[in-house]
């Protein structure tokens, strides 16, 4: 059992969440994300780095110029100019920019006289530009926190940006992104490093979840994400992108807790001992190999790395050290390494190749050596050597993708030589929004105002925390018990969605008007909305149901309403029987 305490764990959160406006930030394109397949049309570019205002490139837009990558972006019916970077974008989405600073409000955030929007540079492809559009709207304090059962979590920052494209394949050098998602209003909201504990890290995500509910968010799959930072005592800090599965947080974090800890093992196992590596390129012994990896290729690398045989051997959390190494060729759009620390027979490799390679590379029986091919195989070398040099220092500070539950290298840690001001944007003068600005009832208020309309504890927490809360609250208007309200979106609709009958909000409607005009019962309900017609499901009241219960009490008696019930059950009301009986 990890003391996380003692090892010095922090951790901090960065929640990304989609909302709900009508039109994206910078554009009057709709927010709803295309069904459409097919796009209007495609085109493709390259994207480079460009200088801040402190007049310095950031060293991880350099890495990702460096990997050589071109794009090709797919526009559909909800893209227009502004998300093909062909013209200059519309003043600020101010539904999006009150949104935001009512979550300021929320959570004592303290908001800025003005909001200058700032360009971020990013040209991994997932923005047409080149960068990403970001503004702060707030800066938290000492009044600016969740409570968890762990101890407080402060809040850092409160941004207001855009939605990245949605990226569809990567073929060779060419990567294919989506363009209906890009510039659709998102909050970035980040705590300090106040986390210390996996469980709590999982508690403070969970609440400002529930706390976005509040707002006019999206939800579903896709719509919140979390950057998490990492860090222990003897590594280094390390943000892993875009995580989803919040009920899984905390093994995330457990496994990249062991991670570091394997490093740092690692490291004291290297000390005292050099790192001799020497670089040679082995094409022409491989030209006629058998190895599928690298018959054919172009170029073929090998790095030597003197008496460390045995070395990737090593584990670095759930997987080796000579796996956590390949991920860094990956980011080069190469499929790994082969190294002499594994098995070389499963390569179908000839042994007379193996022994010319040792020849030629002049190594010994404890040298550990490493083959990468392909076309961009010289930095993608250089990355891993640059890694390999590093494992006598421990864990370097990087940006890295979560990958089920573990997590592989990205990029470089970003720094401040990213930011520049957007001068196609005027500052905003905040101080005629905050007046507006009303605060939402949170999703505990909605629940004790839904108990008090004679749902169960856990049917008002349930609705509350759920996608159709609005749907619930707009079929308030129906003089309808709200619990039976409630109970047709969350149990009758979704039992029937199971069985592949597709429930529009129309159908639900028929239904509560129905009921509502007392043409149909409560039993009634589910039959109606798979036939979509009342019609053989009317309700029987008045002088027909008397003359039912006289017929009825005569011929069965005692068991008059067992009977009636049995042919006439959905048609009926069982306490109006029983009371006429």
């Amino acid at each position: 059992m990890v003391n996380y305490k003692k090892i010095g764990l922090k951790i901090g959160i960065e929640i990304h969440q989609r909302l709900a406006t009508k039109t994206k930030l910078f554009c009057n394109c709709s927010t709803k994300i295309s069904d459409e397949k097919k796009p209007v049309f495609e085109f493709s570019r390259k994207l480079r780095p460009t200088a801040s205002e402190t007049g310095k490139i950031d060293k991880a837009a350099m890495q990702e110029f460096l990997k050589e990558k071109e794009f090709t972006y797919y526009s559909y019916p909800n893209c227009c100019s502004v998300e093909t970077d062909s013209k200059f974008p519309n003043e600020l989405n101010k539904e999006a920019l009150l949104i935001s600073l009512q979550l300021a409000k929320m959570l004592k955030i303290r908001v800025p006289d003005s909001l200058q929007i700032m360009r971020k540079v990013v040209i991994d492809g997932s923005n047409t530009t080149g960068y990403q559009r970001t503004s702060l709207v707030g800066k938290g304090d000492e009044d600016s926190y969740i409570e968890t059962s762990f101890g407080k979590v402060h809040i850092q920052d409160l941004n207001l940006e855009e939605e990245s494209a949605t990226k569809i394949k990567e073929k060779e050098n060419m990567i294919y992104y989506r363009l209906d998602r890009l510039g659709i209003p998102l909050i970035e909201l980040s705590c300090h490093p106040d986390i210390w504990h996996p469980e709590q890290a999982k508690e403070f995500a969970s609440k400002i979840g529930l706390l976005l509910r509040s707002l006019k968010v999206q939800r579903g799959i896709g719509t919140i994400r979390q950057d998490v930072n990492i860090s222990i005592k003897g590594g280094s800090r390390i943000e892993i992108k875009g995580f989803q599965e919040l009920k899984k947080l905390d093994k995330l974090i457990e496994n990249e807790v062991k991670r570091q800890l394997d490093l740092i093992l690692v490291k004291d196992k290297l000390k005292n001992k050099p790192l001799n590596l020497t670089e040679k390129e082995v094409t022409d012994l491989f030209k006629s190999s058998k190895c599928k990896i690298l018959k054919g290729k172009e170029k073929i690398l090998c790095l030597k790395i003197e008496g460390l045989s045995g070395l990737f051997k090593n584990p670095c959390g759930e997987i080796t050290l000579g796996k956590e190494i390949a991920n860094y060729a990956k980011v080069f759009g190469i499929g790994g390494i082969i190294h002499s620390d594994e098995d070389l027979k499963k390569y179908n490799f000839d042994l007379k190749e193996i022994n010319r390679l040792k020849k030629e590379i002049n190594a010994k029986e404890k040298d550990l050596f490493l083959l990468i091919s392909g076309e961009n195989c010289g930095n993608a070398m250089k990355l891993i050597k640059k890694r390999i040099l590093y494992l006598s220092k421990g864990v370097p500070e990087e940006t890295r993708f979560a990958e089920n539950l573990l997590t592989r290298y990205a990029r470089e840690l970003p720094g401040a030589a990213r930011m520049y001001p957007e001068t196609d944007l005027p500052k905003i003068d905040l101080s005629k929004y905050l007046n507006k600005i009303k605060l939402p009832e949170t999703l505990e208020e909605k629940s004790a105002k839904f108990l008090k309309l004679g749902l169960s504890k856990d049917l008002a927490e349930q609705i509350s925390k759920s996608k159709e809360l609005g749907l619930f609250e707009e079929f308030l208007k129906y003089k309808v018990e709200p619990k039976i309200i409630a109970d047709l979106i969350l149990n009758k609709k979704r039992a029937l969605e199971r069985k592949g009958i597709k429930i529009e909000n129309k159908n639900l409607e028929y239904v509560l008007e129905n009921l509502e005009n007392g043409k149909i019962t409560k039993k009634a309900m589910e039959e109606i909305l798979i036939n979509r017609n009342i019609k053989g499901f009317e309700k029987i009241s008045g002088v027909e149901l008397k003359k039912i219960i006289d017929e009825y009490a005569k011929k069965y008696g005692k068991n008059a309403m067992g009977e009636i019930m049995k042919k006439y059950g959905k048609r009926v009301d069982s306490e109006e029987v029983s009371r006429l009986l």
